[in-house]
């Protein structure tokens, strides 16, 4: 496991305090998840950028939807 610095201005960190506090957590480890959290949605995004480029991709109307759901 690897150990960062992070510095950060006063208010942000005083911010960082009270969120922290508030979800019950450390600011490290509000820090570890929020990077962990854009990593995630990082990963998400490339996946959906692969679906979108796929040459075998399938396209949905909002109709057709519509028709599946019986709306």
């Amino acid at each position: 496991m690897s150990v960062t610095t992070v510095r950060l201005q006063d208010d942000t960190m005083a911010w960082a305090k009270e969120y922290a506090d508030f979800k019950g957590m450390s600011v490290t480890g509000l820090i570890a998840e929020l990077i962990e959290e854009a990593r995630q949605d990082d990963e998400d995004y490339a996946d959906a950028m692969k679906v979108i480029n796929s040459e075998n991709r399938e396209y949905v109307s909002p109709e057709e939807i519509k028709a599946k759901l019986g709306l």
